[in-house]
C-alpha cells in the first residue's frame, strides 16, 4: 500500500521532530536548542482529551508578554514563537548562573489530528500558555489564534 504523499511528509517531519526532541533532551537540552536554531523552545505538554475531543497544548513561557507570542496552525503543525526581554539591570555584574533562556523562541509542534482552529481557544496564566484546540474533520489553511490573558492570582 502507498501512502498519501502529504501524508507521509507529514509522517516523516512528525518522526524527525521527535528524534530532534530525544536527541536534544539526552545530549543537551534546551541550551543545544538554543544554539541550534538562534531560538531557544520552551517545554510543552500535548494531549489529546476524549470524552471533549480537543488536543490540549500547555507551553512553560514565563516572563513572556502575551502580545510577544503569535500563534498559528498550520495542517498539523502548531507553530508559537515569540520573544522573552531581558530586564536587565543596570551596572556592572558578574554571572555566577545564567540559565534563563531570553531573546527570541520558536516551537513546532506536529499535533495528532486536523483541528478547528477558529474555535480554538489561547489563555495565559502564571507563565503558562494553553491552547485548546477542537479536532476538525478537515484540513485548514495557515490561521493565527489570539490569546487571552487572565488575571494573575
Amino acid at each position: 500500500m502507498i501512502p498519501k504523499q502529504n501524508s507521509s511528509y507529514s509522517e516523516s517531519e512528525r518522526l524527525t521532530t521527535e528524534i530532534e526532541e530525544m536527541f536534544f533532551r539526552f545530549y543537551g537540552g534546551p541550551r543545544l536548542r538554543m544554539m541550534k536554531s538562534g531560538c531557544f523552545q520552551p517545554l510543552a505538554d500535548v494531549y489529546y482529551v476524549k470524552g471533549l475531543h480537543k488536543v490540549i497544548v500547555k507551553m512553560e513561557i514565563p516572563g513572556v508578554c502575551p502580545d510577544d507570542v503569535h500563534i498559528t496552525v498550520q495542517d498539523k503543525a502548531l507553530i508559537v514563537e515569540g520573544v522573552r526581554f531581558d530586564q536587565r539591570q543596570e551596572g556592572e555584574k558578574v554571572y555566577q548562573q545564567l540559565e534563563i533562556d531570553y531573546g527570541p523562541f520558536k516551537r513546532k509542534i506536529m499535533l495528532p489530528v486536523n483541528v478547528n482552529v477558529k474555535s480554538a481557544k489561547a489563555a495565559y496564566r502564571d507563565g503558562f500558555l494553553t491552547l485548546e484546540l477542537p479536532v476538525a474533520a478537515h484540513k485548514k489553511s495557515a490561521i493565527r489564534v489570539p490569546i487571552s490573558v487572565k488575571d494573575q492570582k
